[in-house]
């Protein structure tokens, strides 16, 4: 299939492994040119590594951890103009509800609905400048977890966040 990437950048958060990394190499095996975010190096040279084997001519880690203020800051000069940002961060543990803390949920809110946020101010500020410029193909996917469709009864905030 010919999704017609080529010359197009993608920004792809929580891309070091399962579905974030699987959304990273079909897009760079479709000829984009692909940033992938992670907390470590070591697992971001395996992931670019994999996504190269496959046959990803463009791609390029970031170490940073999109859910925080101060690394989702360094993402925007890494990444000037980015056509495809994929959204893919997000936690949530199996807990019962009545143990959910305060702390928690602020940390769920910070981690899967503010960064996401975040990226997304930016990456429409950016889409302003290059509407100006006439360069506007742009696409922003956010996803959520498996848990928002089936929540399990023991751990009921991941479907009440999304």
């Amino acid at each position: 299939m010919d999704l017609q990437l080529n010359d197009k950048t993608a920004l792809i958060t929580g891309s070091t492994g399962g579905i974030g990394l699987a959304i990273a190499r079909k897009l760079a095996v479709e000829g984009a040119k692909v940033i992938i975010t992670g907390r470590t190096q070591a697992k971001l040279d395996q992931a670019v590594e994999s996504i190269r084997i496959a046959g990803g001519a463009h791609v390029k880690g970031v170490v940073a951890d999109a859910a925080t203020t101060e690394d989702a800051a360094t993402l925007l000069p890494a990444t000037p103009f980015v056509d495809i940002l994929v959204n893919n961060l997000g936690i949530y543990e199996i807990k019962n509800f009545i143990d959910i803390t305060d702390e928690d949920w602020r940390r769920y809110f910070e981690v899967n609905v503010l960064s996401g946020a975040r990226l997304a101010r930016a990456w429409f500020s950016q889409y302003r400048r290059r509407l100006q410029l006439r360069q506007c193909w742009r696409r922003l996917a956010r996803w959520a977890s498996h848990r928002s469709a089936a929540a399990a009864a023991t751990s009921c905030r991941s479907a009440q966040q999304r």
